[in-house]
């Protein structure tokens, strides 16, 4: 018979379970429009999304069965090196979408295996009725769990260092690349990681009910703030070019190789471009829009924009602010809204923000 309290666990785990499924279901036949002409530039990542979410089907035993030792010990399995695994595929098949980066599906599926090898052997066991004398074993589940805790804390270096160097040296707006959200996700990562941790180490099902909950709500959360997509390219504007991966950094000591006369003549290039063609009014140039109507290699344009100028980003919005103040000078009745949008700022809080930086520095 099935006591009240674990009554309430299996109830916490069905919450879990429809949340799961209510997401999967939203996420796939839902987008905004008209966002859903371009769905994988605007929604990159969406298949893995749904996958995830549906893997929490695998809990139905627990919920079902929670006083069940072989269903808990399937509980433990999902919540640690399971869902870890899950964090690290999204951060990876949505920010490894947007930077083209395909080199993280070969090493997931290598060390997805053995996550999803002790995933099933738990899912079998707790189907059977009944506690099976063979069962995964707690190292097994630290072990696996202290991986894929690394595995996931590697990812979300990468997408920080991502974020910090598109937001520098890529993009002329943070915008274009979701830098915002990408940190509010990566908190909301570690934050589900301390839950998971917690729930293993503890080894409660009623503080794993609590976890359930909370994960729920946090997956309503993420789905809620995904629903509009983060990137900023007008729809109407066709498909834009996504930026290839960083350059490795031999790439980018090309530069310093330059004679003085080809350097001179790169920087003539840059500044025609950028300063006397005002390529920087455009509120998304990107330094491969640069390199591009220079016509010179994108490594040597990074590399002397780098080291002539600050950067890419610094470089672009420095002339776009003083863009602002000459527009202002010389239409005293426009206002500051009309003066940002024509200087190549996405928006006048972005202004601000950069404003703001530049006058810290």
């Amino acid at each position: 018979m099935v006591t009240v309290p674990s009554y309430l666990y299996g109830l916490a785990t069905m919450v879990f379970i429809t949340a799961g499924l209510v997401i999967a279901t939203v996420r796939w036949f839902h987008m905004c429009r008209p966002f859903d002409r371009n769905p994988q530039y605007y929604y990159p990542g969406r298949p893995f999304v749904v996958g995830i979410y549906l893997c929490s089907l695998f809990l139905l035993p627990y919920a079902l069965r929670p006083d069940s030792a072989d269903a808990w010990n399937l509980a433990k399995i999902y919540f640690l090196p399971v869902t870890l695994y899950h964090f690290t595929i999204l951060l990876f098949s949505y920010f490894g979408t947007v930077m083209e980066w395909k080199k993280w599906r070969m090493p997931m599926v290598v060390i997805g295996f053995p996550v999803a090898l002790c995933l099933m052997a738990a899912f079998v066991l707790a189907l059977v009725p009944g506690d099976q004398a063979a069962r995964i074993s707690r190292v097994v589940l630290f072990l696996l769990g202290g991986i894929m805790t690394a595995v996931c804390l590697t990812a979300m270096w990468v997408v920080l260092r991502w974020a910090g160097s598109l937001d520098e040296d890529e993009y002329s707006n943070p915008t274009d690349f979701p830098v915002i959200f990408a940190r509010k996700w990566l908190g909301m990562v570690v934050i589900n990681i301390i839950l998971c941790w917690a729930g293993a180490l503890f080894d409660s099902p009623a503080l794993m009910a609590m976890i359930m909950l909370l994960l729920s709500v946090s997956s309503v959360v993420f789905i809620i703030t995904a629903l509009h997509p983060h990137r900023s390219w007008p729809v109407d504007a066709g498909t834009p070019e996504e930026p290839s991966s960083p350059e490795s950094p031999s790439s980018q000591m090309y530069h310093r190789n330059l004679s003085e006369k080809k350097r001179l003549e790169i920087l003539s290039a840059i500044c025609c471009v950028v300063e006397e063609q005002e390529a920087f009014v455009d509120p998304h140039l990107t330094l491969q829009d640069v390199a591009e109507r220079s016509g010179y290699n994108r490594s040597y344009i990074s590399g002397l924009i780098k080291t002539e100028f600050g950067g890419f980003f610094a470089y672009i919005n420095r002339l776009r602010l003083a863009h602002v103040e000459r527009w202002m000078l010389e239409h005293p009745d426009a206002t500051i809204q009309e003066a940002v949008e024509v200087s190549g700022f996405s928006s006048r809080q972005a202004y601000y923000n950069v404003k703001a930086r530049f006058e810290k520095e």
